[in-house]
Order: C-alpha cells, then sequence, then structure tokens
C-alpha cells in the first residue's frame, strides 16, 4: 500500500494569490469526498461547488 501512496503522492499546485490551484483542489476534495462519511462528504460537496463558483 506503501508503494500505491507513493506512486499517487504529488506536489500540490499553489497560485500566486496563495490559493490551491483549481484543478488540485478539486482533485483533493474527491479524495476526501471517497474516505469520509456521509455528513462530511456532503459538505465536501459543498466546498467543491463553491470553489468551482468562485474560479
Amino acid at each position: 500500500m506503501k508503494e500505491n501512496l507513493n506512486q499517487n503522492s504529488r506536489s500540490l499546485k499553489w497560485e500566486p494569490n496563495g490559493e490551491l490551484a483549481q484543478k488540485d483542489l478539486s482533485e483533493l476534495i474527491e479524495r476526501l469526498k471517497n474516505v469520509e462519511g456521509d455528513d462530511t462528504s456532503s459538505e465536501l460537496s459543498r466546498l467543491g461547488t463553491k470553489s468551482n463558483i468562485i474560479n
């Protein structure tokens, strides 16, 4: 499993304004939704929707 994590690990890209790059933010939210419970997952979905509207 550790090998699998290393293959999927990469640095996050940060924008000049200090925000996480939209693509990386979206991927992070999707990964977190896959491992979190229903309540947290729905909150992450809301965050993802909000971040898509802002950018």
